[in-house]
């Protein structure tokens, strides 16, 4: 026993000797500049140690470094690419008589890291890389592949041989990094971030248990000042291929110019790969015009070949509320699954649902990652409400009063000079994605007009988007109608067909311009086409046809009956007896073809139908200035009672021409007096020639008949034809025939 004893005193007096020797003898600091040296010659940098190299002993032997800087190159805004005021590392001593590196806690205090790339394209990182040496690649090949082990509590370990042959196990203890900060600069693209204040702590881990990680941040970016916190245990897998978290916690702040995010939260109770983790988050923050808060959870996994994440049971709630919203506040509402392939660079979302107050659209959309990326969705909605949204027939008509004001105060602008009506909208975002996709709504209502069983679908590709199909229950009939809009020219060029069946024209009429002026139901056909989408260009290039086609229904605001009654009693210096007559025209059909062209939509065969009228018309209106300038010809067809129990026979002889003027909102009608007068004075003379005409023709036949009459009468009585008294006999007899 005692020369055991004897044996371990004698272990240990070497050892304190040996430190002894080795304090006193070997100066650490002789070699500062056989390692600057070193570095020179690898890099062309200079490193300055500034601080003293320290030796440790307790609890582990090690060294510490002081002030120690990594230089720039000339032309850089900072001197240094590195620096740290202390950096520290010890190493047990017993261990390594077993083949077994036991690191301590590696320590890194007021670290710097400036990063700049010039203006001319230069980064101070340039040169430091390099291709390493054969011999070099292939020692990290076999270190890449050595496989670590476990070693003792609180450890992390890896396993590999010396050239000998021999096993070694390193450990390493923790990591603590100390107010450190790191400045990337380009010049190139004027930009900055900084990381001003960067603190980590990581205790003494090893694979198979638990370790605790800290860490704070605080930065800019630009304009942009942000700081995060998080903390987490880790697991790492005693393979060194894995890691799992558990209760990990981040927090974050950040603020610019009229943006502030006064914090975000994620919360991750448990995190492994292949395993679903249970993940909540919230969110409280303003933006110019929009202050919002939001709270949500899901669910999340990671495979196990890290290839694919998925989101199960997304339900996130937002309360909206600023300037920027349609409504003053909002509650905005997302749940559904979602996946994202890594390799195929795609996200799919299925049982999505989307809600905005009283909007709620579901359905399944897919996202995927390219050049320009791929978007396919099909949507649904019980009831969609753009009026609700945009401020309906309320905001129209606020537009609509201030536009004289505006008018009034506003100077003409000179000739040629561009205007905003001239402006084409930006449709470069139709080159830029590749979308298809439907959307189905039970209730849609839009400018007041009300739609059932909606059903949409929509396609974007290569900058033309299209109308695929829009159908729909409109009014008691259907609309349908596709389209196309191809942006790739210097003017996007449309072409439009719509076909509008068996609707009641009346309440949509009410409804959407809040005018009765005509009823019925209505067919409507129309195929345009154009060049232009700004305001002038929209309806001066407006090309195609419009054709209605009304049955079974009235004209409001003009009775055409009485207007020709009126007309006849002017021509005889008399007035019409009736009043009180209702200012309606009934009609059994009314048709009519447009043509669009330069700003105008002219037609030359509008016809109106009807027991008692008939209508014949032509004319035009203005687009632009929404005027009318139509003339029409009515006349009466018919001698039964007219409207307002009224005989119609004494004007059944009349055709009575109508000038329509005014605007569509205001129509003006009004009887032509001086076409009226002109038509009739030359039917009069006309029905006095056809007269005279008739007499004369009359008269001719009469006197051939008494002519041919005598001459019978001549050969009948012979010799006697020539008595008095029998001649007054014929005479009588002729005179009896032909009168």
């Amino acid at each position: 026993m005692k020369k055991i004893l004897y044996v371990l005193l004698a272990i240990v007096l070497v050892v304190v000797v040996a430190i002894g020797v080795l304090v006193t003898l070997v100066d650490p600091n002789q070699f500062k500049p056989l390692i600057a040296e070193q570095v020179k010659k690898a890099t062309g940098r200079d490193l300055v140690i500034e601080g003293d190299i320290g030796w440790r002993f307790f609890p582990s032997m090690g060294f510490a470094v002081g002030r120690t800087e990594f230089r720039n190159p000339a032309g850089f805004d900072e001197t240094n690419l590195v620096q740290f005021n202390e950096a520290g590392v010890s190493v047990s001593v017993l261990p390594l008589l077993s083949n077994r590196l036991e690191i301590g806690q590696v320590t890194l205090k007021d670290a710097r890291v400036f990063i700049q790339t010039r203006k001319d394209g230069v980064s101070n990182l340039d040169g430091l890389g390099g291709d390493k040496p054969a011999a070099d690649r292939a020692s990290d090949s076999r270190e890449t592949e050595a496989q670590p082990t476990v070693s003792g509590e609180g450890e992390v370990v890896a396993e590999g041989e010396t050239a000998t042959g021999e096993k070694w196990v390193i450990s390493l203890a923790g990591i603590a990094l100390e107010n450190a900060s790191v400045s990337l600069r380009d010049d190139q693209a004027g930009t900055v971030t900084a990381l001003d204040s960067l603190n980590m702590n990581l205790s003494q881990f090893a694979p198979g248990e638990w370790a605790d990680l800290n860490f704070d941040l605080a930065g800019q970016n630009g304009a942009m000042r942000f700081s995060v916190q998080g903390k987490t245990s880790l697991q790492l897998a005693e393979t060194l291929d894995n890691a799992a978290l558990k209760n990990t916690e981040l927090s974050a702040s950040m603020t610019e110019a009229g943006t502030q995010l006064e914090n975000v939260t994620l919360k991750l109770d448990a995190f492994n790969l292949g395993e679903w983790s249970e993940v909540t988050l919230s969110a409280k923050g303003e933006i110019p015009d929009l202050a919002f808060k939001a709270e949500g959870k899901t669910r999340i996994r990671v495979s196990q070949d890290k290839a694919n994440i998925s989101l199960q049971a997304l339900d996130l709630n937002s309360d909206l509320e600023g300037a920027a919203l349609p409504r003053p506040t909002m509650k905005v509402a997302v749940s559904g699954d979602a996946e994202y392939d890594l390799k195929a660079a795609l996200a799919t979302l299925s049982g999505l649902t989307v809600k905005a107050d009283e909007l709620a659209l579901s359905g399944d959309a897919s996202f995927k990652q390219a050049d320009i990326p791929v978007i396919r969705f099909t949507l649904s909605s019980e009831e969609i409400n753009v009026d609700n949204w945009t401020g309906g027939d309320a905001e129209a008509a606020e537009n609509e009063e201030a536009k004289p004001s505006e008018t009034a105060n506003t100077a003409p602008a000179p000739a040629g000079s561009a205007t905003v009506s001239e402006q084409e909208p930006d449709l470069s975002v139709l080159k830029q994605f590749d979308v298809d996709g439907t959307v189905t709504v039970k209730r849609f209502v839009a400018a007041n007009a009300k739609l059932n069983n909606v059903d949409l679908a929509i396609a974007i590709k290569n900058g033309v988007f299209s109308l695929n199909k829009f159908a729909a229950q409109l009014y008691d009939g259907t609309i349908s109608a596709t389209a196309r809009l191809d942006a790739n020219g210097s003017l996007p060029v449309y072409q439009i067909s719509n076909a509008i069946k068996g609707v009641q024209v009346q309440p949509l009429l009410v409804d959407v311009a809040d005018n009765d002026i005509l009823a019925g139901t209505g067919n409507i056909d129309v195929e345009v086409a154009g060049k232009g989408l700004a305001e002038s260009r929209l309806k001066k290039n407006l090309d195609g046809t419009v054709a209605i086609n009304f049955a079974d229904g009235a004209v409001n605001g003009i009775n055409i009956a009485k207007m020709i009654r009126e007309a006849k009693a002017k021509l005889k210096g008399q007035s019409d007896t009736v009043q009180n007559e209702p200012k309606k025209t009934d009609f059994s059909a009314l048709t009519a073809t447009f043509m669009l062209k330069d700003g105008k939509a002219a037609t030359n065969n509008m016809h109106l139908a009807s027991p008692l009228l008939r209508v014949e018309g032509k004319g035009n209106t203005d687009l632009t200035e929404q005027s009318l300038a139509f003339q029409i010809d009515t006349s009466v067809v018919a001698t039964s009672k007219g409207q307002g129990g009224k005989s119609v026979d004494e004007v059944a002889d009349i055709t009575v021409p109508l000038d329509i003027t005014g605007t569509w909102q205001a129509p003006d009608y009004a009887i032509n007096f001086k076409e009226l007068v002109k038509r009739n004075s030359e039917l009069d003379k006309r029905a006095k020639e056809l007269e005279a005409k008739a007499k004369k023709e009359a008269d001719r036949l009469e006197e051939k008949a008494n002519k041919e009459v005598q001459r019978g009468l001549d050969k009948l009585l012979g010799d006697k034809a020539s008595d008095d008294k029998v001649k007054e006999a014929t005479d009588k007899l002729l005179k009896g025939l032909f009168n």
